[in-house]
């Protein structure tokens, strides 16, 4: 059965961090850069590939209906308040005086 899952797996010098996806069987390091990392503890290797699983699982965040958030529709919205409704409704013109 495939559950999500992570792990610590001491090294000579360390530990290192693995996670397990739901959807795949084998154990993936925790990287950097596309290198596995060593940590000093197994706690620390743990957390890290807690972090690096919910990462995979969430990216970096949720957002409502599947659309990504980016970073230039909030500044705009932020300076012009609502810029962009929903869909099928015409973009609202924004005059400044």
């Amino acid at each position: 059965m495939n559950d999500a899952e992570v792990r610590a797996i001491p090294e000579s010098n360390g530990f290192r961090g693995e996670f397990k996806k739901v959807h795949r069987t084998e154990w993936e390091p925790v990287c950097q850069n596309g290198e596995p990392l060593l940590f000093d503890t197994k706690d620390q290797a743990e957390v890290a590939a807690y972090r690096a699983l919910m990462k995979h699982l969430f990216g970096d965040g949720i957002v409502r209906d599947g659309e990504k958030a980016s970073a230039a529709r909030s500044q705009a919205e932020e300076a012009f308040g609502r810029v962009f409704p929903g869909k099928g409704r015409k973009p609202v013109v924004v005059e400044r005086r």
